[in-house]
């Protein structure tokens, strides 16, 4: 994890590739369908890691309470995790084609997560249990928004496919909006999962 001494503590950038292959990103939903057979074994893994993420972050509730910090190997997994599912989702959603990584330390790819360790952290934001349940009735809003503006991101997936076909290239501005959507989706996840008690922006730029 390397920390950021400006701005939103956790950031997420996605190189836009040029170009990209046709048939990966064939349109009508079937390039997605490809991605998303290959991507099976990275489901699987991420089915059971998601479980065992939600167990640490659990305890870690504990540990916060008590010390008022994050345990730094805890939070390395909650972070790997959001690291290792995110970098499938720009796969599936075809903001990229490199097969993604078995991996959640940071690997030479497309996508770029940075996350600032919290050197504290709120016992309140965190209390066990309770303290998830405040954050998300908090985040409403967020999750309202995020979930519009995921149709939205998947309809110019959509269409992008097919300028995919014709020019091997995934139209810039579009490219740029589906990155966007998935930022704030990840500042949301970081919020939720106790990476950084700063309320996520109502924001689509870096």
């Amino acid at each position: 994890m390397t920390a950021e001494t400006m701005g939103y503590p956790d950031s997420l950038t996605i190189t836009r590739p040029e170009p990209q292959s046709r048939l990966m990103s064939f349109p009508l939903c079937i390039g997605m369908l490809i991605r998303c057979l290959l991507a099976i074994p990275h489901f699987v893994i991420l089915y059971f890691f998601h479980v065992v993420m939600l167990v640490v972050y659990f305890v870690a509730t504990f540990a916060i309470l008590f010390t008022g910090r994050f345990p730094t190997g805890m939070c390395d997994i909650v972070v790997g995790y959001l690291r290792w599912v995110t970098n499938v989702q720009g796969y599936v959603i075809q903001l990229y084609d490199k097969y993604p990584p078995f991996a959640t330390s940071p690997q030479d790819y497309s996508l770029t997560m940075d996350v600032a360790y919290p050197e504290t952290s709120s016992r309140l934001l965190n209390f066990p249990l309770l303290g998830f349940i405040i954050k998300v009735l908090i985040l409403i809003p967020h999750l309202f928004v995020v979930a519009v503006l995921g149709v939205a991101a998947f309809v110019m997936a959509f269409f992008a496919a097919f300028a995919i076909l014709f020019t091997g290239s995934f139209p810039e501005g579009l490219h740029k909006f589906v990155s966007d959507v998935v930022r704030w989706g990840f500042r949301v996840n970081a919020y939720l999962y106790a990476l950084t008690d700063r309320y996520p922006p109502f924001s689509l730029s870096a």
